[in-house]
């Protein structure tokens, strides 16, 4: 009996199976197919990054690079967990998507929702605005006292103060030139700020927060408490009165 090699079998074989399978590619590739998947693509929203960095005093806005529809034009809305959009320092232009941002933006982090949404989907798209302190200058003073029995507003303007950009703080007195003091600051959570420095080897640390004041006409100052000693955990020890610097 003759016997048939197995591999001339299997050749046939092997040669049919690939004839089948680029049949099926094929058929995949057809253009029904891709139609479909055209009409199964839901909305596009996209904004240039989802962390914004902005700075204190500084207004600014932000568009969004590509809003697709796929056929039909729905709606945008924005939305927060914060309270930021009742202050109206964030404008949303509800027909192109762009986020505008006053100069009254308080310091700290807000999280916003650009939801696009129409009869057949909706998308959300989160961006988290940082607006930060940089750098400044102010002039203002101190009182001793109480700091709850303080009016802020009554305190004497006696000294200028700089928060330099590589957080170091520089203070002159207007009255007397010969007055130095040298120390270094820092931006805590949210509007605080902390300060320490050192004039005539005494150090006096402040804490307070940078905000816009109503009384002032939207002028942001630094308003806080002062004292000769602080914790570990940053607050002041046996507070010896209050201070207040306007933004100058």
């Amino acid at each position: 009996m003759k016997t048939i090699p197995i591999l001339s079998i299997l050749r046939p074989c092997f040669g049919l199976f690939i004839c089948i399978f680029l049949i099926q590619s094929c058929n995949k590739d057809d253009g029904p197919s891709q139609n479909g998947a055209n009409e199964e693509m839901g909305i596009l929203l996209r904004y240039p990054d989802s962390l914004v960095e902005t700075i204190f005093e500084k207004q600014g806005s932000l568009a969004p690079i590509e809003i697709d529809w796929y056929g039909e034009k729905g709606t945008l809305s924005i939305s927060s967990t914060t309270t930021i959009l009742e202050s109206n320092n964030i404008k949303f232009e509800e027909e192109t998507g762009i986020i505008f941002w006053s100069r009254l933006l308080p310091l700290g982090e807000f999280d916003l929702t650009i939801t696009a949404k129409n009869s057949k989907d909706a998308v959300d798209t989160n961006i988290l605005f940082s607006n930060r302190f940089d750098q400044g200058y102010f002039s203002g003073g101190f009182e001793a006292g109480n700091p709850t029995e303080i009016d802020p507003t009554t305190i004497p303007v006696e000294y200028g103060l700089t928060l330099h950009e590589d957080h170091t703080v520089s203070m002159i007195n207007y009255a007397d030139p010969a007055f130095s003091a040298s120390g270094t600051w820092e931006t805590l959570e949210g509007p605080n700020i902390a300060i320490e420095y050192t004039s005539n080897g005494e150090t006096t640390y402040m804490k307070g927060q940078l905000y816009h004041y109503d009384e002032l006409p939207n002028l942001p100052v630094i308003d806080g408490v002062y004292g000769a000693e602080k914790d570990a955990s940053g607050e002041i020890i046996a507070t010896e009165g209050r201070f207040l610097f306007e933004w100058d």
